[in-house]
């Protein structure tokens, strides 16, 4: 059994350096996509840090903006570049400022446990806060390295229903990732999220209730986060968190910054081997 990742990055070439130290295997497969935004010299750096792991493949660059579609591209690519790599059985993404709490072992025991189960968090659009409603309901495009809105009504999507939310990190199956790579309404789902904001935290949650798949979904996507109050960012994680990090049940946790606490990654990655090794 192998796994495929998609991981995202646009800074700090070293931590990205410190997480394929712990999460690199030869038998899975990663996707990496650098923004294009990122500078050359930068962008060499990550390069540099997967030197000599050939199942480490770099998605052209696409730009990024905050609240785009550029982040979808992105893994959208990345997608359909590890599709065409043979022996996976689950695709997780994951940015280069996560870092696992499982070691492999125990994340392929628990998947292998569950067999067929997309792991996603998919909200009903109904009961969210009306803000998040409101995303839909006017054209978005990006100018200026800004998402704008623009005074234009957003015509509801034809071909499925936008009736979900959630964020954007999930384990899925390959089952679902071939379908969705080849499906009408998972490239129908592609082109209506391009012109509204947050596409990031809908789209997938959108394709999935679209799709054969929509009973398989465990609402646990086996990630720590901490939510800022009153925001949408997440909290950087720090050695104070670590007593809840070590008995967390999530595969991953985010977001890590090892120019603000670079302890709490050294521990992580020492309690990782030292597992292995056991």
């Amino acid at each position: 059994m192998s796994l495929a990742y998609i991981i995202t990055a646009y800074k700090q070439p070293s931590q990205f350096a410190r997480l394929m130290d712990v999460l690199w295997h030869p038998d899975d497969h990663f996707a990496v996509h650098v923004d294009a935004k990122t500078s050359p010299e930068v962008h060499r750096e990550f390069v540099l840090a997967a030197k000599g792991r050939s199942n480490i493949e770099f998605i052209p660059p696409v730009s990024v903006v905050w609240g785009g579609f550029g982040l979808c591209q992105a893994e959208w690519n990345a997608l359909n570049a590890l599709i065409r790599r043979p022996g996976w059985t689950h695709m997780m993404n994951i940015t280069a400022q996560d870092f696992p709490l499982r070691t492999r072992e125990r994340m392929i025991e628990e998947l292998r446990s569950k067999p067929g189960v997309n792991h996603m968090r998919v909200l009903p659009l109904a009961d969210s806060k009306p803000h998040f409603r409101r995303r839909f309901h006017w054209v978005c495009v990006e100018a200026g390295g800004k998402v704008r809105r623009l005074p234009l009504p957003y015509p509801k999507p034809r071909g499925f229903r936008n009736d979900w939310i959630g964020d954007g990190w999930h384990i899925l199956t390959r089952e679902f990732c071939e379908w969705a790579v080849t499906a009408p309404v998972a490239q129908e789902c592609l082109r209506w999220f391009r012109r509204v904001k947050h596409p990031h935290e809908s789209w997938y949650q959108a394709m999935m209730m679209a799709s054969p798949f929509a009973g398989t979904v465990d609402a646990d996507n086996k990630r720590l986060i901490k939510w800022m109050p009153n925001s949408g960012n997440p909290r950087v994680l720090t050695a104070a968190d670590l007593p809840e990090l070590a008995s967390s049940s999530a595969f991953f946790a985010r977001k890590f910054d090892e120019t603000v606490d670079a302890e709490v990654l050294d521990r992580l990655a020492s309690r990782l081997r030292g597992s292995m090794a056991a």
